[in-house]
């Protein structure tokens, strides 16, 4: 992937085209949606498939720019974090957690997507990490919004690709987190990883995705065979992986390195299966489909300590993962439609 343009070049690109086309929907929507409503019941999509995928994309944009108006307004409030460096932080997070549960909130109305989380109990406790799932869009704001329930903090490794998000490329930078370019990885960026988790205080948690990208046969058969170069045992179990990608170690392993006592927390999900890109949203929007988090939470004193162990240790659990979810997929298939009252 190539790099990204410069913050200088980037965020008035971004902020500019958001603005732009945010206002343009919206001086549009009056003349829109009443044609797309009639195209829906044309076309027998009587839950208006066309008219959520505008207002979706219209609620997407507008609050994208009261991420970055808020932004703006603490930057002003605390000269840049130069004024109260801790209630930089803090409004910084609590902006970056209102920009994520506003999108979630746009797409529980819109796209049938809620997040539930029946046993939070393994978030709770001292510092620690989370490996979790990556399959769509949606899920890779699950960690944030799960943690600040439990009153935790989360500190990301977050793709350099989210820099395109207006709001997200202004918060990411003042939260401790760090970006990383996937096709690039460099000494350098580990152990920035690293220093992310020696830094973290006893009330936060290190969010990272082990399979780097969402699930396809294609990148799967890639990972087996990337795997099969150095561990042949480990392909062979990792070969029967339904729903996820096997785990890649280098950035768990950095994180394990900066907090060597930092116990470990497995997070999946159910519920996003065939929504992993944008396209793959807006087919299922009328979906009603809940998204449940799983967690389970390994005492660091279970686990070995050798790399090679720990990425053993972790195919386990991805196998672990895989087998949760298939078995949830089958109660919901073989559960009973709810019917209206």
């Amino acid at each position: 992937m190539a790099s990204l343009p410069r913050p200088l070049v980037r965020r008035p690109t971004t902020i500019g085209a958001a603005t732009l086309l945010a206002l343009g929907l919206a001086v549009l929507t009056p003349i829109t949606i009443p044609l797309l409503y009639l195209v829906d019941l044309i076309t027998g999509s009587f839950q208006g498939r066309r008219v959520r995928t505008y207002l979706l994309i219209t609620a997407t944009l507008w609050t994208e720019l009261a991420g970055v108006i808020g932004a703006t307004a603490l930057t002003v409030w605390f000269l840049n974090g130069r004024r109260n460096p801790d209630g930089w932080l803090s409004a910084n997070y609590r902006l970056e957690f209102w920009w994520c549960k506003r999108h979630v909130t746009n797409l529980g109305g819109l796209a049938g997507v809620s997040i539930t989380m029946p046993d939070p109990s393994p978030l709770a406790g001292d510092r620690s990490i989370m490996v979790a799932r990556h399959s769509s869009h949606i899920d890779a704001i699950v960690p944030l919004l799960v943690l600040e329930d439990a009153d935790r903090l989360a500190r990301y490794t977050l793709k350099e690709d989210l820099k395109w998000a207006p709001a997200m490329d202004l918060v990411g930078d003042r939260t401790p987190n760090v970006w990383i370019n996937r096709s690039t990885p460099s000494s350098e960026m580990f152990q920035q990883i690293e220093q992310l988790a020696a830094e973290m205080p006893d009330n936060s948690t290190c969010v990272i995705f082990p399979e780097g990208t969402f699930r396809t046969q294609e990148r799967h058969e890639a990972a087996i065979e990337r795997l099969r170069s150095s561990r042949d045992d480990l392909a062979d179990k990792a070969n029967g992986l339904r729903y996820v990608l096997p785990p890649r170690p280098a950035g768990t392993l950095a994180l394990m390195r900066g907090a060597p006592d930092a116990d470990i927390i497995v997070l999946t999900n159910i519920g996003v299966e065939g929504r992993s890109s944008i396209r793959e949203i807006i087919a299922t929007i009328t979906d009603k489909r809940p998204i449940e988090v799983h967690a389970v939470r390994h005492p660091r004193s279970t686990i070995p300590t050798d790399d090679d162990e720990i990425n053993a240790w972790l195919i386990e659990r991805w196998i672990e993962m895989d087998d949760w979810i298939h078995h949830r997929v089958l109660e919901r298939t073989t559960a009973p439609e709810e019917t209206e009252p």
